[in-house]
């Protein structure tokens, strides 16, 4: 029995490199200069959910298809199948923007106030609290509207390769 070698396992383990960025196949649409409009169906993190066909989030029983422009890398011609690559880290930042900071806000502002309340005795200390943190909700969506820092150009998703080129006319 030959035994593999450290080098050789290190060369398979380098080839079987996890890989958690979030793949979708779509279908160029339209290319002008160097972007390509493209539309494709569900993101594959939804795809390989079990519940999505009970699911409710964002209206996800509703089959919907999504138009967005990106970086044509791979010289993708209209009507060709291509992947795109989500990096997980663009995933979180989303992710962390739209959920956790308005939560934060919502926790942070409502305990403030009612400290404030109870301290100053003023009645329905907790309803107060409930207003001002839903208000900090508002003020933190809409900050996130507003600023620069939430007005990235690039979404950072990346053409990875043309799965299928579209299929040439022949007259």
């Amino acid at each position: 029995m030959r035994h593999a070698s450290s080098d050789e396992a290190v060369d398979r383990v380098k080839e079987c490199e996890y890989r958690s960025d979030m793949e979708q196949q779509v279908e160029v649409i339209a290319v002008e200069g160097n972007q390509a409009l493209v539309r494709g169906q569900r993101a594959s993190a939804c795809g390989g959910c079990a519940g999505k066909t009970s699911c409710s989030t964002m209206g996800s029983w509703i089959e919907r298809a999504i138009e967005l422009k990106v970086n044509n890398s791979v010289s993708a011609a209209v009507g060709d199948q291509v992947l795109l690559e989500v990096p997980d880290s663009l995933l979180l930042k989303v992710s962390f923007k739209l959920y956790a900071l308005p939560m934060l806000a919502f926790v942070f502002v409502g305990l403030a106030m009612r400290s404030f309340a109870l301290q100053q005795g003023l009645p329905h200390a907790e309803l107060l609290a409930a207003v001002a943190g839903l208000a900090a909700v508002i003020v933190t969506f809409a900050w996130q509207m507003v600023s620069p820092l939430g007005k990235k150009t690039s979404l950072d998703i990346r053409m990875v390769k043309v799965i299928r080129q579209a299929e040439s006319l022949v007259g």
